[in-house]
């Protein structure tokens, strides 16, 4: 008896969650999140300064040497 309880809680579960995925697969959440991010990044992208990041510390172009 115990396990049949078990079985039908499992049944209910699965319900109940797919239908609440259901309800939610009526607008396109993945598509809208895709877009907020690319702004973001967009936003992120433009806010960066542009300081000078090399390792020689002299803002000319070139190579970086490697530690001897």
């Amino acid at each position: 008896m115990k396990s049949e309880l078990r079985m039908n809680a499992i049944v209910e579960l699965n319900d109940g969650l797919g239908a609440v995925f259901a309800a939610g697969g009526s607008f396109p959440f993945g598509l809208f999140g895709a877009v907020i991010g690319a702004v973001a990044l967009g936003f992120f992208a433009l806010w960066q300064s542009e300081s000078n990041d090399d390792d020689d510390s002299s803002p000319g172009g070139g190579l970086m040497q490697p530690v001897s």
